[in-house]
């Protein structure tokens, strides 16, 4: 009976091993962590380059696509909450501050890990409020971290770097 019970145990064991290894990895292939490119300091993370706190948000391109800068932290994504205009390429760079956070939005899988940007390529076909919640588990406040994302008619749209417009809800 007693080799039994051990032969379950092992069995579980090998198979959390296995099934650890291939969600940790399909994470580190998401957020794009081999790619050396998309590295950030996380010690200068707010204070210089592309995550500054001025640069968050949405900001047209010369080309007429949108970039969206956003970082997420414990419990917040930051912005909270971000306008683009409806049917146009949006071009969504995040990292992590902290640990591992991800979530699906318009369709699109996004994974970031602290010191990597994952770059992921949106559109949204239709106006609406497009709501996201992180689906990795990152601490007792995980079950709170959520975004929106508003997608507004193109005459409607005006980029604001640290976006808190009307859309959003906010003054």
């Amino acid at each position: 009976m007693r080799m039994g019970n051990f032969r379950a145990y092992l069995i579980v064991a090998i198979f959390s091993l296995v099934y650890g290894t291939l969600r940790f990895s399909s994470t580190l292939q998401a957020a794009h962590v081999f790619d050396r490119r998309n590295r950030i300091d996380l010690a200068t993370l707010h204070l210089q380059g592309e995550f500054i706190e001025s640069n968050l948000g949405a900001v047209r391109a010369a080309d007429g696509s949108v970039t969206i800068h956003m970082i997420a932290e414990k419990y917040i994504f930051a912005p909270a909450c971000v306008t683009v205009p409806v049917s146009v390429p949006i071009r969504l760079r995040i990292t992590s501050a902290d640990s591992a956070h991800g979530f699906k939005i318009a369709g699109v899988e996004v994974k970031t890990l602290p010191g990597s940007i994952t770059e992921r390529h949106l559109r949204f076909p239709a106006a609406g409020k497009y709501e996201f919640y992180c689906d990795e588990f990152c601490g007792p406040g995980h079950h709170a971290m959520m975004g929106r994302i508003v997608a507004v008619p193109e005459s409607q749209f005006q980029p604001q770097k640290s976006d808190r417009g009307a859309a959003c809800g906010q003054p």
